[in-house]
């Protein structure tokens, strides 16, 4: 299954704010180990949907107003999923819904994730990050006569573009006299025209990289035909080239696709996260990296952050200005930058990775069970300046 979840969507719902109102957030598990059946997927829906209702009813702190949208909001996502919604294929629910905002979109999830239901000015973003934050790949596969497109993250690939060039129909459709041409010209003539082939794939996938951004790209095939398509590759084009893999050109599915590229993805993602955390240890002390939860909320209210590094599970208490979003860790009182009173936020590193989002920063989450942030608090960042 394709993810719905990429850096730029979750980019966009982290800078989405209501002004008069709030915003629904709600996350519903369907891990088909748990909820097999339709059936059981719809009491699950209901449920989660229920305790959002619940939720609203007893959540101090809101209007009138604000309390009856957003049970309109949770009515109006119960008769989505319930008559519009298809949840075959997804692990689990995203949904964001906000009458004020202008907000109702339900995201299909890889993989399961537990139950939440969030009301604030702004959409959870946070969850998400947790699951992957969705960088785009791009893998392309190609042959002598064929080339395939396709993109998405390592949850899920869709197909986007497939073209076929039958060269020897060219070669033969072109020819006045096949008994006089030697053998050599005809093969030259083969040659010429795969040459034609590839550049043509190069050219393509060259447009429909404009204004598009990737984490790489990945080249499936035969090895000297993909050595071949590397060389007529533009500039722009090579210079998002990762890696290579084994791959069926023509005939094998997505999911056989990035089952065969998984290996270099997942060796990519290792090398990565070992260079960030090199990074991280470098630029201590300068202005290149902070670490600890304290300089990172810094960090990201002074909008210096680059990449957002988490350790998977970690979770802080702080409190946030209502005014100007400055972020602490402090149990109260006034906000050090206006004056204004905090409010207290339960886990002020989720409000940070929606901010690290809505300021075009990159997050990473990396495993708890690796525990390579602990040394620097399980939370860091490299900084723009």
């Amino acid at each position: 299954m394709a993810t719905d979840i990429t850096t730029d969507r979750l980019r966009e719902l982290a800078e989405t704010r209501s002004a008069n109102g709030k915003v629904l957030s709600v996350f519903i598990n369907l891990d088909p180990r748990e909820f097999a059946t339709p059936p059981a997927r719809a009491t699950e829906i209901s449920s989660v949907l229920d305790e959002a209702s619940r939720t609203i009813r007893d959540l101090a702190g809101l209007t009138h107003e604000e309390r009856k949208e957003l049970q309109q909001d949770v009515e109006r996502v119960r008769a989505g999923l319930t008559n519009g919604v298809d949840t075959e294929g997804a692990r689990g629910l995203a949904v964001f819904a906000s009458q004020p905002a202008g907000l109702y979109e339900v995201l299909k999830l890889p993989r399961p994730v537990d139950h939440k239901v969030v009301i604030a000015d702004h959409p959870s973003v946070e969850p998400l990050a947790r699951i992957g934050t969705g960088e785009l790949w791009w893998l392309v596969l190609v042959d002598r006569k064929h080339a395939r497109l396709l993109t998405g993250t390592v949850d899920g690939i869709v197909e986007a573009w497939r073209h076929e060039d039958d060269v020897t129909a060219k070669i033969d459709s072109a020819k006045t006299d096949q008994d006089g041409r030697s053998q050599s010209r005809y093969e030259r003539g083969v040659e010429h025209e795969v040459d034609k082939h590839l550049k043509g794939i190069a050219a393509e996938l060259g447009r429909r990289l404009h204004g598009v951004r990737i984490a790489g790209i990945l080249v499936g095939g035969r090895r000297d035909v993909v050595s071949q398509f590397e060389e007529r590759m533009p500039s722009d084009l090579k210079k998002c080239l990762k890696g290579r893999f084994d791959a069926e050109v023509w005939n094998s599915s997505a999911d056989e696709v990035l089952k065969a590229a998984m290996p270099v993805l997942d060796e990519l993602s290792a090398r990565r996260d070992e260079e960030l955390l090199e990074k991280v240890g470098s630029g201590l002390g300068t202005s290149r990296a902070v670490a600890g939860l304290t300089d990172v909320l810094t960090a990201v209210h002074e909008r210096r952050v680059d990449t957002l590094i988490v350790q998977e599970g970690f979770t802080a208490k702080g409190t946030r200005c209502p005014q100007c979003g400055w972020m602490g860790q402090s149990a109260g009182g006034q906000c050090p930058a206006d004056g204004t009173m905090t409010e207290v936020v339960d886990n002020i590193v989720e409000a940070a990775v929606g901010r690290a989002f809505g300021q075009d920063a990159r997050v990473r989450y990396l495993a708890a069970d690796e525990g390579h942030l602990e040394r620097h608090g399980s939370i860091a960042a490299l900084l723009r300046f």
